[in-house]
């Protein structure tokens, strides 16, 4: 991407004022909406309503044109009907405007004629000069320059090291939520829709090379480019992690795509090769798409060799079985740790090879502290993953069967001081350190367990210590990091 696009896209991110075109006074429409968006948001910039209707709203005065406008416009936000976005487009590019977002749909997603040539027709506006993410779209989310998608007002306005891209503007607000949730940080997201103009391809290269982004998140239904596409993820991964869901891979997905965005799917064994020899790692969902993201972010050694941690026989069987399937080694602990575990813990019937199988689900931290002091000390590993059953933590053992004193594993120090332990034994031995808050007792009257987990979620992601709701995401998320690190390596 030459320097004056980019210097386009800056300013589309950092916009200094914003016009908003639509039904801008009536309450709950897109326009509206955008407008109290962006105030809530807390934009600094000059926001421009622009309805032929004019008047006020919001505090707002209502701009018949945008040649009335008396300040710079960097972004675009247009929501009229379909049949006068050309118009608008039109209007902009005269008044030197870099770029516009439309949340208008009724273009070639219908695969209708009209909509078709609609889309062809602001696709030529676009060629003199006016760069277009849209239609059909949710728009851009930029915590730096302060903007943020149509219902994201609630978001975060610190930024972070993770992109994303999407065609569609549901699945980009849905990975802001969760992503926030996960402690990731963003620095831009773009629901791109139909992409008549900037498409996966350019949107890749213009975060190549974008100093804020360091990971790539993509939800893709289909491309104009396969092989534009794939150069422009070679040279991402060059340089950062890109992790993509490539959706519409089925007959019934490639249909339902073909009439949300308009393009076309493609096959699944296509993509996957694609995926393979660009050096990014494919994902189905959006579960998979932010464990990944967390074990690559939160996670600084790329070895594959784990340890587990967990109360239960059956939870260290099936760990180990999905980590031979993912490609992870648990290897077994060396004789002198099984000693040294056995000493500390000799209950028959526990295991001390690998996984450490701690009987009980919720061990006293006396007992587990320098249990896993021993493994992150001693043994080869590159993560520990220690395995919490919320419930077990919090609810169950909180009164002895007798209805006596409670039990001191169900003190509400019992999560921050295991937090105290594991953040000092990863500080001491320079190795990663997994948490899983695994609830299977989701009753009405259990919601306070939920509440603990949230919180204490927030306080292990502080750490840079990531939490996941279970073994099996933690382990396909360190699995998918594993080989996104082996790819570019080899790359």
């Amino acid at each position: 991407m030459d320097s004056k696009e980019r210097q386009k896209l800056d300013r589309m991110f950092n916009p200094r004022g914003m016009a908003v075109f639509g039904s801008v006074g009536r309450e709950g429409s897109f326009a509206n909406r955008m407008i109290f968006t962006q105030k809530t948001y807390g934009y600094e910039g000059r926001l421009y309503p622009i309805s032929p209707k004019g008047g006020e709203t919001g505090g707002l005065k209502v701009y018949k044109s945008i040649k009335e406008v008396d300040g710079p416009v960097d972004l675009a936000s247009v929501s009229v009907p379909a049949r006068f976005v050309p118009q608008v487009l039109q209007d902009c590019l005269e008044f030197g405007v870099p770029g516009a977002q439309i949340q208008t749909s009724g273009f070639a997603e219908t695969g209708e004629t009209e909509g078709i040539e609609l889309q062809k027709e602001i696709t030529r506006i676009a060629e003199n000069g006016l760069r277009l993410v849209g239609p059909n779209c949710f728009g851009i989310h930029s915590p730096r320059g302060g903007i943020t998608l149509l219902p994201g007002a609630e978001l975060t306005t610190k930024p972070g090291p993770v992109a994303m891209i999407s065609q569609s503007g549901g699945g980009a607000i849905n990975f802001c939520h969760e992503a926030q949730s996960a402690g990731l940080g963003l620095s831009k997201v773009i629901s791109f829709g139909n992409g008549c103009d900037l498409g996966a391809a350019e949107l890749v290269r213009y975060l190549t090379d974008d100093p804020e982004t360091k990971y790539l998140a993509a939800y893709i239904e289909g491309v104009e480019d396969g092989r534009e596409f794939l150069e422009s993820l070679k040279k991402f991964t060059e340089k950062k992690s890109a992790v993509i869901w490539k959706a519409g891979l089925t007959p019934l997905g490639d249909r339902a795509t073909r009439s949300h965005t308009g393009s076309l799917g493609g096959t699944e064994k296509i993509w996957r090769a694609v995926l393979e020899q660009s050096g990014a790692v494919a994902v189905q969902g959006l579960d998979e798409l932010i464990d990944t993201l967390m074990a690559l972010k939160y996670l600084k050694n790329e070895g594959r060799k784990i340890a587990l941690s967990g109360g239960g026989g059956a939870i260290g069987v099936f760990s180990s079985d999905l980590a031979h399937n993912l490609e992870l080694e648990i290897p077994i602990f060396s004789p002198e740790t099984q000693r040294r575990l056995k000493d500390r813990f000799p209950t028959p019937g526990n295991s001390v090879l690998n996984p450490l199988d701690t009987g009980t689900p919720g061990l006293p931290l006396t007992l587990l502290g320098p249990m896993l002091e021993e493994i992150m000390t001693r043994e080869p590993i590159d993560v520990l993953v220690v395995i919490m059953l919320l419930h077990a933590v919090t609810r169950s053992f909180q009164a002895s069967p007798e209805g006596g004193d409670h039990d001191p594993l169900a003190s509400p120090a019992y999560l921050e001081n295991l937090l105290e332990i594991v953040s000092e034994l990863k500080k001491q031995n320079g190795k990663d350190v997994v948490l899983t808050f695994e609830n299977r007792v989701t009753w009405s009257d259990n919601v306070d367990v939920e509440a603990v987990s949230r919180k204490m979620r927030h306080k292990f992601q502080a750490a840079q210590i990531p939490v996941f709701p279970s073994v099996e995401r933690a382990l396909r998320g360190i699995s998918n990091a594993y080989r996104a690190n082996l790819r570019n390596r080899v790359i």
